[in-house]
């Protein structure tokens, strides 16, 4: 077993809620090999998976509730709203379902359902089947094409290492140049406040 594999049988399961959280289709087809590698068992990683996709939609169901005035007054807000309504207005609550597969649509459909107070249980009941499906059909096919996604995985252990050490300088060059680019902008404003009378 690689440090990699004991890693992922012993903390993998944290970072797929997480991760199903936040981005789920990728990490579900991930899940599926896994589950086929033999590192996760299948229903322990569907349940989290579920779990941390209905996670996922009730905090931006709950943002709905609490920030949606302020989040209509932005542009993107305003863009967006129109076509959300209309798609709840033809299909109601079962918008649900398929904005998941529609890349951009998920979130933006569980905070208008927070913004019209759907109740919290009924939208949980509903969301938690979603979340199964969704963690099925997508698990299930990483499952069904492991085969391949398991020679690229092979590929990758070979330069696992190499990997991990060019994301850590991609993640210090992308830190070090917010960096440099705030402080030009703290300059920028102090020139800028000097200047004035």
């Amino acid at each position: 077993m690689t440090s990699l594999e004991a890693f992922l049988r012993d903390y993998g399961l944290w970072a797929l809620f997480f991760a199903a959280a936040i981005e789920g289709d990728m990490t579900l087809l991930l899940t599926g090999v896994l589950v086929h590698l033999g590192i996760w068992h299948a229903p322990k990683a569907l349940l989290v998976g579920t779990a941390g996709g209905l996670a996922g939609d009730c905090f931006y169901f709950w943002l709905g509730h609490g920030t949606a005035r302020r989040w209509l007054t932005t542009a993107h807000g305003q863009r967006l709203w129109p076509r959300i309504e209309r798609a709840a207005q033809r299909y109601g609550l079962r918008s649900l379902f398929f904005a998941r597969y529609i890349y951009g649509a998920r979130i933006a459909t569980m905070f208008f359902w927070g913004v019209q107070r759907v109740p919290v249980l009924k939208f949980v009941a509903l969301d938690a089947l979603n979340c199964l499906i969704w963690a099925s059909t997508f698990g299930g096919l990483g499952f069904l094409f492991s085969n391949s996604l398991e020679k690229l995985i092979g590929e990758l252990r070979v330069v696992e290492t190499g990997l991990l050490l060019g994301l850590v300088a991609f993640a210090l060059l992308l830190g070090l140049r917010y960096y440099l680019v705030e402080l030009a902008r703290i300059r920028e404003e102090i020139k800028k406040g000097g200047a004035q009378p």
